[in-house]
């Protein structure tokens, strides 16, 4: 049996890498999944998210699909309540990360800006409010995002600040929540090969490659192991924290 036998789990971007892979490592748990596309650096289409369909389905999991913007609060409340009552309840949630092109400070358009947080910050905060209701006690949310939600990277300044008020808000539902023992917490990969590959405007690298441990790139699959271990009740007692998967490049 697996360790989310019986749950109930939101998963957003789950169209495209890494939340696909998310709404498939959870399944393979034993978890049932809400799965809701939300736009990102290129908007995933429905046929992506009729993929991460056939395969939770081919492993013999329960899933729904659910076309939603995580801009707009109405149509994703409406999207989990529907989805949620036909699973029969809401147990967690994982956010997938959003991608942003990168710019420089005097060179991001006012509207780069807006949308930025529009999709990084306010898309999670949309994202939790349409899911809390339908929440049951003892559940959990997994905000995944990037290692600029820990630290400055050179043209990110608009990501980072994103994902910094993301962190903010991740500690302040987690003691908000802790009555309905609902744990609260982000998880924080370094770049791999499709941000690296991100070219920055003077040339360098997005992401800073030089990790601790040494390893080329961190692997989807590397995160999904967090999210599952976070979303499992064998993380019962954390709550609040912001975990990097990331090498040591962020705690060096």
């Amino acid at each position: 049996m697996g360790r989310l036998q019986g749950k109930v789990v939101l998963v957003t971007g789950a169209g495209r890498v890494p939340g696909r892979g998310f709404a498939i490592r959870l399944a393979q748990e034993g978890a049932a999944a809400i799965a809701v596309d939300h736009d990102a650096f290129e908007p995933a289409c429905p046929a992506d998210l009729s993929s991460t369909v056939a395969v939770v389905e081919s492993l013999g999991g329960r899933i729904v699909a659910r076309e939603a913007d995580v801009r707009d609060a109405a149509a994703l409340a409406e999207a989990v309540a529907t989805a949620a009552q036909r699973l029969g309840g809401l147990d967690a949630v994982v956010t997938g990360p959003v991608v942003t092109a990168p710019g420089s400070v005097d060179g991001i358009a006012d509207d780069v800006w807006r949308g930025t947080l529009d999709r990084v910050l306010t898309g999670v905060w949309n994202t939790c409010r349409a899911a809390l209701p339908h929440m049951s006690d003892g559940g959990s949310i997994t905000v995944v995002g990037s290692a600029a939600g820990l630290r400055g990277f050179a043209h990110l300044a608009h990501h980072a600040a994103a994902e910094h008020g993301v962190v903010g808000m991740v500690r302040a539902m987690a003691h908000e929540l802790a009555p309905r023992s609902i744990r609260v917490n982000s998880v924080h990969p370094a770049g791999g090969p499709a941000a690296a590959a991100i070219p920055a405007p003077t040339g360098s690298l997005v992401f800073d490659p030089e990790a601790e441990v040494p390893h080329p790139f961190i692997d989807t699959t590397d995160v999904s192991e967090t999210v599952v271990y976070l979303t499992s009740d064998d993380a019962r007692l954390l709550t609040g924290l912001t975990v990097p998967v990331d090498a040591g490049l962020v705690s060096r």
